[in-house]
């Protein structure tokens, strides 16, 4: 069966940057599309924002800081990640964003800070050290064997990718969204099982990738197929995301999904194919005449 092809490129430099991880397989690049999306339900239907698989949950945060969404509950089952989220949502948070603040990266300073943090430390002090990690390992890889940035952007090494006062504003500006951000640190599964029944409840879904997942994530194994079969019974609206591997497409095909490819922009400024999966993708399909056009 043959599959629509769009081009959805966007200059992320004009996409709103919200998350204070610089995560692997991100989807900045998305959000004009989840936009669009969300701007397609009715706002009875999009109350509840459901993001499983969340990471750095940039989905969760454009639902409520745009105000699409009353309430944001979202999971990541990557403990490290979860040290973050748990941080910034408690009554403490805001001392995240002050130590991020404070933080002068140095070779040095970093390996004192984790040299620190394991031999044990505050909270907050342990999530300063994944941010750093994030930050400082190649592509924002945090699964094991990744390795560190040496020259960096323009030679700065370590310092190219840590840029304080901006994660410290993205740190303070979730924090004041606390009350309508929910975390959990569990499987996705669970999340979207919660809510499988809730009809005022949308979820966006970016499963680890199916090829390179491994590489990529901590947790990277799961159950492909049985997510196809969730979704299908969940009551709301959903927009699934993966990469574009032959397999998918037959498990598409079972469940009578929708499905669009786009092309899109890797870090490395080439272009790959990923998919866009739902029950309805007219939204997407039926692009708005522009301006001066019939």
């Amino acid at each position: 069966m043959p599959v629509r092809a769009l081009d959805l490129a966007v200059n992320v430099s004009q996409v709103p940057q919200r998350s204070p991880f610089r995560y692997p397989g991100g989807k900045t690049w998305l959000i004009p599309t989840l936009r669009r999306w969300l701007n397609s339900l009715a706002s009875d239907k999009r109350k509840k924002f459901v993001e499983p698989f969340a990471g750095g949950a940039s989905a969760s945060l454009l639902a409520v800081m745009e105000n699409f969404s009353e309430k944001a509950f979202f999971t990541e089952l990557d403990s490290e990640v979860a040290r973050v989220w748990d941080n910034v949502l408690s009554d403490d948070g805001c001392e995240l964003a002050e130590r991020v603040k404070r933080f002068k990266i140095s070779k040095l300073a970093t390996n004192r800070l984790f040299t620190h943090v394991a031999n044990g430390a505050e909270l907050s002090e342990k999530a300063l050290a994944v941010l750093v990690r994030n930050r400082i390992q190649r592509g924002g890889v945090l699964a094991p064997g990744a390795g560190r940035l040496k020259n960096g952007e323009n030679e700065k090494g370590l310092a190219s990718r840590w840029y304080p006062t901006t994660i410290s504003e993205r740190l303070a500006a979730i924090y004041a969204e606390r009350e309508r951000l929910s975390f959990t640190n569990e499987d996705g599964f669970e999340l979207l099982k919660r809510f499988q029944n809730d009809t005022k409840a949308v979820a966006f879904v970016d499963p680890p990738y199916f090829v390179e997942g491994k590489r990529l994530y901590s947790h990277w194994q799961i159950e492909h197929r049985t997510l196809f079969a969730v979704l299908k019974e969940f009551k709301g609206d959903f927009l699934l995301t993966y990469d574009d591997a032959p397999l998918i497409h037959t498990w598409i095909e079972e469940f009578d999904y929708q499905v669009v490819a786009v092309k899109v922009k890797t870090a490395h400024h080439t272009k790959k194919r990923e998919l866009l999966i739902g029950r309805n993708l007219d939204w997407l399909l039926h692009v708005p005449a522009k301006s001066g056009q019939a």
